[in-house]
């Protein structure tokens, strides 16, 4: 009961936030056709039944955090166009999802907040099924296809402690995605008993390669392994400080460019 009515109160705190927030800002951006972004990204997150209760709060108050960080919404102001549109989807097996955050434009401190906090309450699914990696990527792939924004970059950033072992293989669906020119970029949690698609224990340092040549892909890729729960925030951070960053620094190349 204690939990309970801590949890209680930390939700009433957090609709205080909102409605303040609410008033401060006249509208909580959605998608307008053919808005331009300086990136459209996608977060994935897997909650398959191989995540625990702890693991997908964590992961879920990692992205919490990390929108709330002033380096990220200072990466976000100073791209060419100072925006970025984000949406959350969990995931687990194939056509298993949960889209928890619709597209949603951050251009300041407001935004982003507004993000996180909206993120916050909502608690994490329990998705069963089984990992499709593919299952995920397509929905993403579609998400991205359908947003209506004029993206300079389009990414999708995706979690998951295991291999792809439900619907279609992964490589077709990754090829596809990236002749779109679609950065995937991953986040593999290589920590624990990590089981493969015929249940054979996979090392950390296999997955961590599995996500590396069979998942990601597209210009400036990455893989940032989360290796214990403790790490789950520094990493989800670095992981989202260097995505929006490279869209200032690109920013920043085209504008010395045009002044040649």
């Amino acid at each position: 009961m204690q939990v309970w009515r801590e949890t209680s109160r930390g939700h009433r705190h957090i609709a205080e936030l909102l409605a303040g927030l609410s008033m401060a800002a006249t509208i909580f951006n959605v998608a307008v056709a053919g808005e331009p972004v300086d990136m459209q990204l996608v977060i994935a997150a897997d909650v398959s039944t191989s995540m625990d209760a702890e693991e997908k709060a964590l992961q879920q108050r990692g992205f919490v955090e990390a929108f709330r960080r002033p380096e990220i919404i200072e990466a976000i102001a100073a791209g060419r166009h100072g925006r970025i549109a984000v949406t959350y989807v969990e995931w687990g097996g194939d056509g298993q999802r949960r889209l928890v955050m619709p597209w949603t434009i951050i251009t300041n401190e407001i935004d982003s907040w507004m993000f996180s906090l909206k993120l916050e309450v909502s608690l994490p699914a329990k998705i069963r099924r089984g990992t499709s990696i593919s299952g995920i990527l397509s929905y993403a792939d579609y998400l991205i296809r359908s947003s209506g924004y004029e993206a300079t970059r389009s990414l999708i950033n995706i979690s998951g402690d295991g291999v792809n072992n439900k619907g279609r293989d992964v490589m077709p669906v990754r090829a596809g995605v990236l002749a779109r020119g679609i950065t995937i970029n991953a986040l593999p949690v290589v920590y624990g008993g990590l089981l493969g698609d015929e249940g054979e224990v996979i090392s950390p340092e296999n997955l961590l390669a599995y996500f590396r040549s069979e998942v990601i892909g597209g210009p400036d890729a990455f893989a940032e392994p989360v290796a214990a729960p403790e790490e789950y925030s520094p990493a989800i951070y670095r992981k989202l400080l260097r995505e929006i960053s490279n869209m200032s620094e690109i920013a920043a190349i085209g504008d010395k460019a045009r002044h040649r």
